[in-house]
């Protein structure tokens, strides 16, 4: 009788295509994305606006990573603005959310829910609403605010803008009598001879023995005795000032017999431009104090309500073309107070007055006056008088002269006299009395001077009678005593007495002309040019203001003009470079120019001024516009529809592999990757049955091309056998290769067997590159009693894809 062997072993094969340390660190991706997208929405109004890095997260798991960032932000916008929402309820805010905020429907949903909350709760009715219901998160939100104004005993609730009072609105609010108070609350009173209940709401009458005891006794504090009804009423501590509240920061509730100061909680509002959030309202910024360059050196900073202004200082004049404060040249439009015998001089924010000449002989320039004062040569003793001559003191000079008396006989003097012109010598002639051989002698007048018919002395007009010796450029003008010779205006007197030009431009240097003007001197006078950049609005003009390129000559810039003070500068738009002119703009090739930095997962493909990035066919791009996400060609279940083929899904495609059995092996019915022998029983002896395999199993990996391999190599494929037999032996080999032509193909020094009393591991030690198809053997043998028990083959049909995605 043969006698047939069943084998004992259970053969167990584990596929790893993606290990449990990967998973792990899958989790721990998303974990960090998660809390990463917590931070932005605590951190930004909208979710949509995240800009970060992704380098740290794997390419394959960008899109993964973003979703779950937007998830995340989105989550803690809804529950802060549900908070928010909350607290303007309490505080009597409006429900609205002003601007652009993610999660805004949440604060407006759950501002309103609590309302309904504390307008129930404070008209002393029931908080259950059943078997009427909002919905979650809105029910606990209508039950919290509901609740909580009842047990905090209150009686005040914060209405929002609406004209009509609460008590209009509600008129069971109170038992007997409801006044509206400001800022749209209420307060429930009673009628004389009924008192309010702590409910804060309902009236009672007060009884004979409560009468009789507030006769008794004295009022407790907090309370103070109505002189007209003989009762102790509560004091209204916070209408009276008694309240010690911070008032910035607490609001002052009043209770019986005391008060409660509560702590404002403000909602996150937001201000327009100009404006700071400040104990739950806008109030305007000093932008004059906050930033001290917020106008600048020529200017003075006014604060106005959301704004501020800047004023020119005096002696600037704001420029409508620059906009900026520039100098006024008071010279130029005639704004200053000089003198005649002064030049003006422009300087900035003001002017000075210069002297156009000296004084001459006999004067001194006062400094503080700028006049010429008359020096006293007699008493400065600068004179050459002598005995029995005295000096007498003249405009401009001296005179020596004999003391007054009388003379019977004319005679002869000489005297010498300086002036700022001439100096001359004079003999008096004899005098002849009409009257009297005695009469008086009467000095001869000063130089430039005359006696008249009544022997007075008078000016000599020596312009008019032609002493005066001037040039013919020059022009006589008298005055009293002489004459001067002025030189036409930009002129003065050289050192040959002749008019020569005055040369202002050296002479003043920088003074006379605006910086961005140059000094042309001419005759007479000069002339400011405008500097390259800068124009005058008309020839005699003095000021030069500057010339925008950008609008005077369209077209001088490829994409972008920006006009600044005396020139221009060409920009470029976003994606573009200025190129070697300074005026045209180069597309940059961010594909080429950034490779390095990875802007595209798949292919990058250069745009004007932009670029774009694609994905092999196989792919679909990813929503942050750069990942590539691998399609599961066999997830969609409409390839490899034979009924032993099996799919296989490769980065960018997929394998239909159709399992054929070997001679003698059937299909296994509870596992499709396997092969058994047809007889699955050996009889005892039979040799060739035991030494042929028990079954042979089909197993399919994909791995994206130069995987990273970490320095202890990264699991593949593992196959177990059986713990009670004495020794398991396992044996790897390299069936075949398959290779693209630029492709190095692998072999065995790829692979390591991480071997067990039970198990071998398979071990990726070397990145592989692709495409290219690899299959190994990967055999186990089971011995018992030193003989052979069976074997177990694992065939492995490792597909490496082209991309590294």
């Amino acid at each position: 009788m043969n006698r047939k062997v069943l084998p004992l072993f259970l053969l167990v094969a584990t596929f790893f295509a993606s290990t449990r340390a990967e998973e792990i660190a899958i989790e721990q991706i998303l974990s960090l994305c998660c809390q990463d997208g917590e931070e932005w929405g605590i951190q930004n109004r909208l979710c949509s606006t995240y800009n970060k890095s992704l380098e740290l997260v794997p390419a394959g798991l960008h899109g993964l990573c973003l979703s779950t960032i937007e998830i995340c932000c989105s989550k803690q916008h809804k529950i802060y603005q549900c908070t928010a929402g909350q607290i303007a309820a309490r505080q009597g805010l409006s429900c609205s959310l002003k601007g652009d905020h993610s999660g805004s429907e949440f604060y407006t949903d759950c501002c309103e829910a609590c309302k309904i909350g504390l307008v129930v709760g404070s008209s002393a009715n029931k908080c259950s609403v059943e078997p009427f219901a909002f919905g979650s998160p809105w029910d606990e939100i209508y039950d919290g605010c509901c609740n909580d104004i009842k047990t905090e005993g209150e009686i005040i609730l914060l209405g929002g803008h609406d004209e009509q009072g609460l008590c209009d609105q509600f008129p069971t609010i109170c038992s007997q009598v409801c006044e509206n108070v400001e800022g749209g609350s209420y307060v429930c009173k009673c009628h004389p001879g009924f008192e309010l209940q702590n409910d804060r709401k309902t009236c009672a009458p007060v009884s004979d023995e409560d009468n009789e005891a507030i006769e008794q006794k004295l009022c407790e504090k907090g309370f103070q005795k109505n002189a007209r009804t003989n009762e102790c009423e509560d004091v209204d501590e916070c209408e009276t000032g008694e309240a010690s509240c911070d008032a910035a920061r607490q609001i002052c509730r009043n209770s019986r017999g005391g008060f409660q100061c509560v702590d404002i909680i403000l909602p996150d509002i937001a201000c327009d431009a100009g404006y700071q959030p400040r104990d739950g309202k806008c109030e305007d910024i000093d932008e004059c104090a906050a930033d001290k360059n917020a106008c600048d050196s020529n200017q003075v900073c006014t604060n106005e309500i959301g704004g501020f202004r800047c004023d020119c200082k005096i002696g600037f004049i704001l420029d409508a073309v620059t906009n900026a404060c520039v100098d006024i040249n008071e010279c130029q439009v005639n704004a200053h107070e000089c003198l005649e015998t002064q030049r003006c001089d422009n300087t900035i924010g003001s002017y000075t007055c210069i002297r156009l000449q000296s004084c001459g002989t006999g004067y001194t320039l006062n400094a503080e006056t700028g006049h010429c004062d008359d020096d006293d040569e007699c008493a400065l003793r600068r004179h050459n008088c002598r005995p029995p001559m005295e000096c007498f003191n003249t405009k401009g000079s001296f005179r020596c002269r004999q003391p007054y008396k009388y003379q019977s006989s004319a005679r002869t003097y000489t005297s010498t006299s300086t002036s700022t012109s001439t100096t001359t010598s004079t003999t008096a002639q004899p005098y002849r009395a009409r009257y009297s051989s005695y009469q008086p002698y009467l000095p001869p007048c000063g130089i430039g001077f005359e006696r008249n018919a009544l022997g007075a002395c008078v000016d000599i007009d020596e312009c008019t009678t032609g002493e005066a010796q001037c040039g013919p450029d020059q022009t006589c003008k008298n005055k009293q005593g002489g004459y001067v010779c002025v030189c036409p205006p930009g002129h003065m007197i050289g050192r040959s007495q002749h008019c020569e030009d005055i040369d202002e431009c050296a002479m003043y240097g920088t003074k006379v002309c605006p910086h961005n003007s140059n000094c042309v001197n001419t005759v007479g006078s000069y002339r400011c040019d405008c500097t390259e950049g800068f124009k005058k609005h008309s020839p005699n003009e003095m000021l030069c203001t500057d010339v925008d390129e950008c609008k005077e000559m369209p077209g001088l810039c490829h994409q972008r003009c920006l006009n600044y003070w005396g020139s221009y500068r060409c920009g470029c738009n976003p994606g573009y470079r200025l190129s070697y002119n300074n005026r045209t703009c180069d597309d940059v090739d961010e594909c080429e120019e950034y490779k390095s930095a990875n802007l595209c997962v798949g292919n990058c493909e250069n745009t004007p001024g932009s670029y774009a990035c694609s994905c092999p066919p196989g792919y679909n791009l990813g929503a942050d516009g750069r990942s590539c996400i691998d399609i599961d060609e066999c997830h969609k279940r409409e390839v490899c529809n034979g009924h032993y083929d099996v799919c296989t899904n490769i980065g960018g495609s997929y394998r239909c592999t159709s399992i054929e059995c070997p001679y003698g092996y059937r299909h296994d019915a509870d596992r499709r990757n396997r092969c058994e022998r047809s007889n699955r029983y050996c009889n005892v002896g039979d040799t060739e049955c035991i030494r042929r395999p028990h079954s042979y199993s089909y197993n399919f990996l994909t791995i994206v091309s130069n995987i990273p391999v970490p320095p202890e190599g990264r699991g593949l494929f593992t196959l177990a056998g059986p713990q009670q037999f004495e020794l398991i032996e396992f044996d790897l080999k390299l069936v075949s290769v398959d290779a693209a032509p630029h492709v190095r193909p692998v072999d065995m020094y790829y692979f390591s067997l991480d071997k067990k009393t039970n198990e071998a591991q398979l071990n990726l030690k070397k990145s592989i590159e692709g495409p290219q198809d690899i299959e190994l053997e990967l055999k186990m043998t089971v011995f018992q009693n030193g003989q052979l028990y069976g074997s177990n083959v694992a065939k492995l049909f490792l597909m490496i894809s082209a991309y590294e995605y």
